[in-house]
């Protein structure tokens, strides 16, 4: 009985998600941000583009902190998860349910532009390095660990949107979070820093001055510690 509300839920996020003009308004952004953060590198061949269209990602990553104020702030100030949980859905369930489609749709509008890019540019340019199958794995594991460190960034939008049950809030808390990390990372401790954030182990895996094994580690944390904190206040909390 308890998988199958879980399902109903996951089945009404994705419907959700699928009718969610603001969620293809960001993919359409984020791809054609992406693709013109691009156009100064040249020529790329697929190989290249995958390097050259991740390192772009920490900037896309602002994209989702629009995402979850909208796909979750919102949800607060229609009342949409009072009305659930009146339903008789578990509060746990809701809030599983919410977190696995926001961090899909998120790394969706982070990941689509580097995955079209990739293909686009293989196919003008060849893939340009040993084979697409000897790399293939590589790529997964790079494409896999990008995608945990944006659900960490992601965790911030969550909490926020968990205690602040508004947009705006939602938006600005984690934007300013966002900008406060971009300001450390440009200044003289950078290096020591970004070992210990997500968005710095990103910009040390693109460069090749971290491993995946340590970038997953920080994301899983990060991601971890903000669910969880965000899980109890939404247990806690007054729905209204």
């Amino acid at each position: 009985m308890e998988e199958k509300s879980m399902l109903c839920l996951i089945k009404a996020e994705i419907y959700k998600l699928v009718h969610d003009r603001s969620f293809f308004i960001l993919l359409a952004l984020s791809i054609v941000l992406g693709g013109f953060l691009m156009l100064d590198q040249g020529e790329l061949t697929g190989y290249e583009s995958v390097f050259a269209s991740l390192y772009n990602a920490p900037i896309l990553m602002l994209l989702t902190c629009v995402f979850g104020a909208l796909y979750i702030g919102k949800d607060f100030a229609d009342h949409t998860l009072y009305h659930i949980i009146c339903a008789g859905h578990s509060r746990n369930h809701v809030f599983l349910s919410k977190t696995i489609l926001f961090v899909a749709g998120s790394n969706m509008i982070l990941l689509l532009q580097p995955i079209l890019s990739i293909a686009l540019n293989a196919g003008i340019y060849g893939w340009g390095h040993q084979s697409f199958g000897s790399d293939l794995k590589e790529i997964i594991k790079l494409f896999l660990t990008t995608a945990v460190l944006n659900a960490a960034m992601c965790g911030i939008s969550l909490l926020a949107a968990f205690i602040c049950k508004d947009v705006g809030k939602t938006l600005s808390i984690p934007a300013l979070f966002y900008f406060l990390t971009i300001f450390l990372l440009n200044g003289p401790n950078a290096k020591e820093i970004a070992r210990f954030i997500p968005l710095g182990q990103l910009r040390l895996l693109i460069g090749d001055s971290s491993s995946t094994g340590a970038a997953l580690l920080v994301g899983i944390i990060f991601l971890g510690c903000f669910c969880v904190a965000a899980g109890r206040i939404f247990n806690h909390s007054e729905l209204y």
